[in-house]
């Protein structure tokens, strides 16, 4: 019987939408700060009442000074070593950020629940713990999500059905990884991005 059993995949966390690979998740993180400083413009809607909600609630603003406060000022890194999200300002900038992101190819790891990453170590504080049971806290992380999912139906969540060599996912690493995919699946390597129209298109594909 233990000959059948399979080794565990080392490069994803349970679920596989998390990359186990810290150096995977840290190379994300910094492509996510640097898109995020370059961001220009309110908040998306469902970002700004977020903002809102933690700035005029006192338990909501406990919570997410709390969860952030219990990292040392002096530290650079998170306790997963990831680069450090300083407080919920910065989180804020970069759940805005990722409204407007589809998951890029990574042979080395998928990051394919990008608030998960963002909220990496926040999750595990006392104030982390608190805040993320309060149901008030997530019916606006389900707004978020409902907005981010509009995003990922639309025509612009198609860029990254792209043919970059690294992280497209008709470049050279992802034809690697799926060399079958034009027989496999309904598609036309003719049409732009293959025929998909959106992310969601291509994640659903047939």
């Amino acid at each position: 019987m233990e000959k059948n059993i399979k080794p565990i995949d080392k490069t994803f966390m349970v679920g596989k939408w998390m990359p186990s690979d810290q150096e995977t998740l840290v190379a994300w993180m910094k492509k996510i700060m640097e898109k995020a400083d370059k961001q220009t413009g309110p908040l998306l809607p469902a970002v700004e009442n977020l903002k809102t909600f933690i700035e005029t609630d006192p338990k909501a603003y406990m919570f997410f000074t709390q969860m952030f406060d219990e990292v040392a000022k002096n530290r650079k890194k998170s306790p997963s070593n990831l680069p450090q999200v300083r407080d919920y300002q910065h989180m804020l900038s970069l759940f805005n950020a990722i409204m407007t992101h589809s998951p890029e190819f990574d042979e080395t790891g998928l990051v394919g629940f990008p608030f998960n990453a963002i909220l990496d170590w926040s999750m595990a504080t006392t104030g982390g713990w608190a805040g993320f049971l309060d149901e008030k806290i997530n019916s606006h992380l389900k707004n978020m999500l409902n907005e981010w999912a509009i995003y990922l139906s639309s025509l612009e969540s198609a860029h990254v059905l792209n043919d970059d060599p690294k992280t497209g996912w008709f470049g050279e690493d992802a034809k690697k990884a799926m060399p079958t995919f034009v027989d496999d699946f309904i598609c036309d390597p003719n049409l732009p991005h293959h025929g998909f129209t959106s992310w969601d298109d291509f994640f659903t594909r047939r």
